[in-house]
């Protein structure tokens, strides 16, 4: 190797030194210059390590057995080391380096380090295998001590080479990058070329820190600090070069896992910590007082001594720090979207038996400035509490509210003024229990009264589609119960035989559908046993489980739920649809239950019948707002409504369309006009006032009127070449918002008016709740807390998810 000296050991240095300086040392007949560069460490008495005069880089001069392990190390870090020539270890945060900060750590008290005389360090035995000059070209990877693999510096493949090095010597005559990269051996030279290889030297440079595998950071970190200062114990910013040794892999595995990984481990942030910790606990649902289990603080403190493990005071405190900021960045994000924002409310009840307190889940659906839509959560709060809970009341230190009317209308209203979002209202669309309460109906007046409501509310309080599938299948619950007895029966006959039992086993898990939860609907578990027993008659054509008569009732009933199970998959499922897709999925219920009601057998039709009775009830009072999102789709337009309406309803079907139609033509005219900007007479009214006979009058009023009638002229002919432009073709993967956006600057004014309907919710029931017959949940370890943090917590996790 270059710059070698004769003798390569580190014995002809003094081994004995005296506190007194006046040592009891004894030299060798010549000493290695490499000591010109280096500053002997002693412990005991016994050189242990060197300190670069440029870096201050530690290098270990001790082997396992006792043994001076030889310069060669030390020649090699110092034919490479940049610090002697200014160069700058900062400059290595712009490469890939895998490197450790260590910043305002006081080493001594915070990192154990592990004693030098106990490091199983590199043997000489080991030191011997590294004059070959197939080193020149390969890193030495060591473990316990011992040569176990090789990182060529040119590929950075890592080779087997424990017992030889034949495999290296064969490595470099077919190593590819070897053939364009020289390998730089001298003193101060960093080309391009070689910076693989000054990364690979680096790492070389620490290798006696590597011991039993691994990285004995803490030895290092105790060491590598410029200008420490044991009475003040400060120390001033360093970063250490530190590689892993755990990654090393068998030769057979891919060459690309084989690099080392980047590592970065920057100043620790207390504080950042703590936020990560609270977003952790929101997003699983995990306790606030996890933090305060044993195991959990030892694991932290296993993870990093420095943490101090937060309270759950502390959580709940940055929960709500958490949700202040979230919430402000969304009010922000609702600000500059859409002029207007729909709503839609839910029930939740808490974890476990008869609820004690009901909560109101306030849902807003907007589509922002960048045309995508979105779904928040925006309120939760206290639908109804039961007076008789007296410890909640007193923990919690809240008022019961005895009447969920009044909780509705005041979370609703609270909602809007919190949210600033009174003249931005759409729509509210919400389940039963809250759409037939009379303060739906109070909050609807006093909203129509200042004016905050588009044509008179007409869109403002819809039904859940949920709650409409629902009430349709309970007019045939006496029949669908028949089946499920039918059912039951089918699958007992199953179970008698192990044979049997077992294809029922796997015809269920080949039906294509979850199975449903103990706690899901009542006829969606009756339409999974459906699906299971029709693919096994189709399995096991011979066996006779049910009669001929009773297949002419489980078919058209296993039609109807089918369709009825699709479409809450689509309306309630997790991704959100935009409101022109409602109308189609609403019409395959009408449908299907058309095509049955001419069934044969006497008891399904008359069951159809009333099942028709109550979605008539439904649609009556729905098909304008599913309707007027067709319109602004341009594959449908209003030429759909009127063929839809037509063959439903025949002659009939002419007011229908009228409806949809003036409803379209109104809406746009207030966004002609809109509401929230001032109107042109008021604005005006204080330059041209004037006083005749004690009265206040405008002069230029008609002209004001009539600038304001010649602009909606204007406006309304851009809805009419919409209407009368021609259809797009159908494809199933358009994209109506990407299409509105890219027509906004031809449709300005419909745009907007679009951006608005196309938000509309048809359910209120969020997608994990869809098939449960149960209201959603809040977690157990939440509800014992009280509603402003439950909302925090809630909301927030929402928000992150």
């Amino acid at each position: 190797m270059e710059n070698m000296d004769e003798h390569d050991s580190d014995a002809n240095m003094p081994l004995g030194i005296d506190s007194d300086g006046a040592a009891a040392s004894r030299f060798r007949k010549k000493r290695s210059k490499v000591w010109e560069e280096y500053k002997p460490i002693y412990i005991n008495g016994v050189i242990q390590s060197a300190e670069c005069h440029y870096c201050h880089t530690l290098m270990s001069c001790k082997g396992a057995d006792g043994r001076s392990n030889g310069t060669s190390h030390l020649w090699r870090h110092h034919n490479n080391c940049r610090a002697k020539e200014g160069f700058d270890l900062s400059e290595l945060h712009d490469t890939d380096f895998p490197y450790v900060g260590v910043n305002d750590i006081d080493p001594l008290n915070q990192i154990l380090p592990e004693p030098l005389d106990d490091m199983n360090l590199v043997n000489h035995s080991e030191n011997d295998r590294l004059r070959s000059k197939v080193w020149m070209d390969f890193t030495p990877v060591y473990v316990e001590g011992r040569i176990q693999g090789a990182d060529c510096v040119h590929c950075h493949t890592r080779l087997s080479a424990e017992k030889s090095t034949g495999d290296l010597n064969q490595h470099t005559q077919t190593c590819s990058a070897r053939a364009g990269t020289s390998v730089n051996h001298q003193k101060g030279g960093l080309f391009s070329s070689s910076v693989p290889i000054f990364k690979s030297r680096v790492k070389d440079e620490l290798l006696p820190a590597l011991t039993n595998g691994k990285v004995q950071i803490a030895e290092y970190a105790s060491r590598f600090h410029l200008g420490y200062n044991s009475g003040d114990r400060t120390c001033q910013n360093q970063h250490i070069l530190a590689f892993p040794a755990d990654n090393m892999i068998p030769m057979e595995q891919d060459k690309s896992s084989a690099r080392t990984p980047d590592i970065k481990i920057r100043k620790f942030d207390q504080e950042a910590s703590y936020l990560e910790l609270t977003r952790m606990i929101i997003m699983h649902g995990y306790p606030l007082s996890v933090v305060e289990h044993e195991e959990m603080k030892r694991f932290a403190k296993g993870l990093n001594p420095v943490f101090n493990m937060a309270s759950s005071l502390d959580m709940e405190e940055y929960s709500t720090l958490l949700f202040q900021k979230e919430k402000s960045d969304l009010k922000e994000k609702i600000a500059l979207s859409s002029r207007r924002v729909s709503l839609s409310a839910s029930v939740w009840v808490p974890h476990g038996a008869e609820p004690t307190i009901k909560y109101l889940c306030l849902t807003a659906h907007f589509i922002d400035s960048e045309w995508k839509l979105q779904r928040r959560i925006i309120k939760f709060g206290v639908l109804w509490s039961s007076p008789s809970n007296l410890e909640r009341m007193i923990h919690c230190k809240e008022a019961c509210v005895l009447e969920s009317e009044v909780g509705a209308y005041n979370v609703i209203l609270e909602a809007i003024r919190e949210w600033n979002i009174d003249r931005k209202l759409f729509c509210l669309t919400s389940v039963s229990e809250i759409r037939n309460s009379g303060s739906i109906s109070k909050l609807k007046d006093m909203l129509i009264q200042r004016n905050c409501l588009p044509i008179r509310g007409e869109l403002y309080n819809i039904a859940c589609v949920d709650d409409m599938l629902d009430s349709v299948l309970s007019k045939g619950q006496s029949l669908l119960y028949r089946v499920g007895d039918l059912l039951e029966r089918f699958i007992q006959a199953c179970a008698s035989s192990s044979l049997t039992q077992q294809q029922l086993l796997e015809v269920a898990n080949d039906v294509g559908m979850k199975c449903p939860h103990e706690d899901a609907k009542w006829w969606h578990k009756i339409y999974f046993r459906l699906e299971v027993l029709l693919h096994f008659k189709k399995l096991l054509p011979s066996e006779e489980f049910v009669s001929v008569e009773e297949m002419k009732i489980v078919e058209p009933i296993y039609k109807i739920l089918r369709v009825f199970y699709r479409v809450v998959e689509v309306m309630s499922g997790p991704v959100c649809l935009t409101a022109n897709l409602y109308f189609h999925e609403v019409w395959k219920v009408r449908t299907i239950l058309q095509e049955e009601a001419c069934n044969e057998h006497s008891d399904v039709a008359s069951m159809i019948r009333e099942m028709q009775e109550a979605f008539n009830e439904y649609w009556a009072k729905s098909y304008l707002w599913l309707s007027v999102p067709v319109v602004l789709d341009p594959r449908f337009k209003i030429t759909f409504i009127e063929f839809r309406l037509k063959r439903a309803f025949g002659t009939d079907a002419t007011k229908y369309v009228n409806d949809v139609a003036e409803i379209v033509r109104e809406l746009f005219h207030e966004y002609c006009t809109p509401v929230d900007q001032p109107n042109v007479k008021t604005s005006n009214c204080e330059v041209h006032n004037v006083e005749i006979d004690g009265f206040d009058s405008d002069l230029l009023e008609d002209w004001d009127q009539h600038l304001t009638a010649q602009t909606r002229s204007q406006l309304l002919s851009e809805l009419d070449s919409y209407l009368e432009d021609g259809l797009l073709p159908r494809k199933d993967d358009f994209d109506i918002l990407n299409w509105w956006m890219s027509h906004s600057s031809k449709y300005p004014t419909l745009s907007k008016m679009v951006q608005d309907v196309l938000a509309m919710p048809s359910s209120a029931v969020h997608c994990q709740a869809a098939f449960s017959s149960e209201s959603p949940v809040i977690h157990k370890q939440w509800s014992t807390l009280n509603i402003k943090t439950i909302e925090a917590l809630v909301c927030t996790r929402d928000w992150i998810s």
